[in-house]
C-alpha cells in the first residue's frame, strides 16, 4: 500500500549553494507539490499543512550549519510526527557515516524514512580566501569540484513517494 506524501516541504540552508542545488533536484524529481523553504529566509517556517519533511543540510568544519541543527531542536516534536527525509552535503567520502550521525538528532535519524549523505562540491568561486586556503591544506583540492551523486539524490526523492 502507497502512502504518498501529498504536501512536501524541502527545508535547507546553504552556504555556497550545493545544498540549495539539491534541494531544487528533489523538488524537481517529485511529481507533488513541493515548496522549497531556505531557513536562511524563512526563521520560523509553519509546518503544519505539509505531510512530508525533507532536510537538508552540509558539513563546514565537520558541523552542520546552526541553522539546519536549530530547525530540528526547535521542531523536533514536530517532524517526530510527519514523515521526514534527511540528506546531507558532504566531500570527506570517509566521514559520511560519522558526519551524518553528527548532523541530525539520533531520534530523528530513527525515525526518518531514508537518510543519506549525497556528496558535494568544493566551489572556489563562492569561497573567500581563508576557505580556499584550508580547502586547498586539508582537501588537496585546488580548483571547483563536484561529486554529487544524482542516484543518492533520485533515492531521497523516491523514498518521500513511497
Amino acid at each position: 500500500m502507497e502512502q504518498n506524501a501529498k504536501n512536501v516541504a524541502v527545508i535547507y540552508s546553504s552556504k555556497h549553494g550545493t545544498t540549495e542545488k539539491v534541494a531544487k533536484q528533489v523538488a524537481q524529481f517529485l511529481s507533488m507539490n513541493a515548496t522549497l523553504i531556505n531557513l536562511k529566509e524563512v526563521k520560523q517556517p509553519n509546518l503544519a499543512s505539509f505531510d512530508c519533511i525533507v532536510i537538508g543540510g552540509s558539513i563546514y568544519a565537520g558541523k552542520v550549519q546552526p541553522k539546519v541543527a536549530e530547525f530540528c531542536t526547535r521542531y523536533m516534536e514536530t517532524l517526530l510526527q510527519k514523515k521526514v527525509v534527511l540528506y546531507l552535503c558532504a566531500m570527506n567520502h570517509k566521514e559520511y557515516d560519522i558526519e551524518l550521525r553528527n548532523a541530525y538528532p539520533e531520534a530523528l535519524r530513527n525515525h526518518a524514512v531514508a537518510a543519506s549523505v549525497v556528496g558535494g562540491e568544493f566551489l572556489f568561486e563562492k569561497m573567500n580566501f581563508i576557505e580556499r586556503f584550508l580547502v586547498r591544506k586539508i582537501s588537496g583540492v585546488n580548483s571547483s569540484i563536484s561529486k554529487l551523486d544524482d542516484e543518492k539524490i533520485e533515492a531521497l526523492a523516491k523514498a518521500v513517494m513511497e
